[in-house]
């Protein structure tokens, strides 16, 4: 009866352990877009708040994640497409800026990376990549945790439909 009562109480512990490394790490934290410290990559302070009107494609990532990496495509994408619907794509990353400039010169993709002066952990982003939609008035809609296509058919919609 008592090995009985302590193998429950371990199934307990468990489950409590499993639901907060779950929420820790496999859900995108709530976005607080005043917290952001950004700077460009030339180290000029900027806030979000300078694109005014505009939809947000928010994705935090890291230049070593091969989950960043590999949706990279797809953001790319998507921005092409959502730019006449009045979006602006930014990847942050609070990796060294000079690290920052190289990978963008490397990828040969024209993205706005933007610099974190915090480490992403202060965020509550514990895992990468996350990413987030928000409308022109600049309310989260839509948050992902872990890659995307994000230029898929359904995906595009999504964006669409979200952010009237």
């Amino acid at each position: 009866m008592k090995s009985k009562f302590i193998f429950i109480i371990g199934i307990v512990i468990a489950i409590l352990a499993a639901g907060f490394l779950y929420n820790k790490f496999l859900i995108a934290p709530k976005l607080k877009l005043e917290t952001l410290e950004l700077t460009d990559l030339e180290g000029n302070k900027i806030s979000l708040d300078s694109f005014q009107n505009k939809k947000l494609f928010i994705n935090f990532f890291a230049t070593w994640c091969g989950p960043c990496i590999k949706e990279l495509p797809s953001i790319f994408s998507a921005q092409q497409i959502l730019v006449k619907e009045n979006f602006q794509f930014v990847l942050i990353s609070d990796e060294p800026i000079a690290r920052l400039q190289n990978f963008k010169e490397g990828i040969g993709i024209d993205f706005l990376i933007l610099h974190s002066e915090k480490n992403l952990q202060q965020y509550q982003i514990f895992s990468i990549p996350v990413s987030y939609v928000l409308t022109a008035k600049h309310e989260v809609v839509f948050k992902k945790s872990g890659g995307e296509d994000w230029a898929s058919i359904a995906m595009i919609e999504k964006m669409k439909h979200l952010t009237k």
